[in-house]
């Protein structure tokens, strides 16, 4: 496979940052009222939700800036964006961990055994593993997406690490997925149409797998940054 030109930005300015958080805040914002919409009201059930939907849909702006910058140089001017957007979804995913630690066992007491308070995470034990190996992979990417990082596992080993966040997307896949919500839910609604809009679900499932499909014809088109030796694909721009 052919060797790809890949452009990485170490450092970002104060106003990339504020850009992130304000596009966080319309994600997350936009789908606290999308609950709203589907008859759920702002809770701490819609907050955790929508923490980990805004987190999400960061990650696939992130994840989609790259190929489309290769295909359309016009895009390369918010490539500064991508780390930004990254480490503010894996940030924003400690709340959405501790909400669905402490508030899931107080919202759903039918699903829970009075003498077991975790008896739900061990029913759905592969959504707990999908999430737990999210939140443990994007927490590491994160860590290491400062220049002390880079410099301390060299520009090579730092570019395979940071690829682990297509990885990343695919356990958030799989971790919607294994919820059920496609025959609970998405199919329910289909064939009903009992809310003006889908479940929430559906347009983050669609959101993921864009940045997956824009990946996967990237490397068809241009081969991966990553397919020669390590001394080329350090030669960053």
């Amino acid at each position: 496979m052919k060797l790809a030109k890949t452009r990485h930005v170490f450092s970002n300015k104060p106003a990339h940052w504020a850009v992130t958080g304000a596009i966080y805040l319309v994600f997350f914002f936009f789908f606290i009222w999308y609950h709203d919409v589907r008859g759920k009201p702002f809770t701490l059930f819609t907050t955790e939700k929508c923490t980990a939907i805004a987190s999400a849909y960061c990650l696939a702006l992130a994840l989609s800036l790259g190929p489309l910058s290769r295909f359309f140089s016009s895009f390369d001017k918010f490539l500064p964006y991508r780390r930004t957007l990254g480490i503010t979804a894996a940030l924003m995913t400690i709340p959405h961990v501790i909400l669905v630690l402490v508030y899931l066992p107080l919202m759903d007491r039918d699903k829970y055994s009075a003498d077991y308070f975790m008896s739900w995470f061990v029913d759905y034990w592969f959504t707990i593993v999908m999430g737990i190996l999210t939140f443990v992979l994007f927490i590491v990417i994160a860590v290491y997406s400062w220049p002390s990082g880079i410099r301390k596992l060299g520009k090579h080993k730092w570019m395979i690490l940071q690829k682990f966040a297509y990885l990343v997307m695919i356990f958030i896949v799989l971790h919607l997925l294994s919820m059920g919500k496609i025959p609970k839910n998405w199919i329910k609604w289909l064939e009903t149409r009992d809310w003006p809009v889908p479940p929430g679900s559906f347009p983050t499932m669609m959101g993921c797998l864009i940045p997956l499909v824009l990946k996967a014809t990237d490397l068809i088109a241009h081969g991966d940054s990553l397919a020669g030796k390590p001394s080329e694909a350090e030669n960053l721009e």
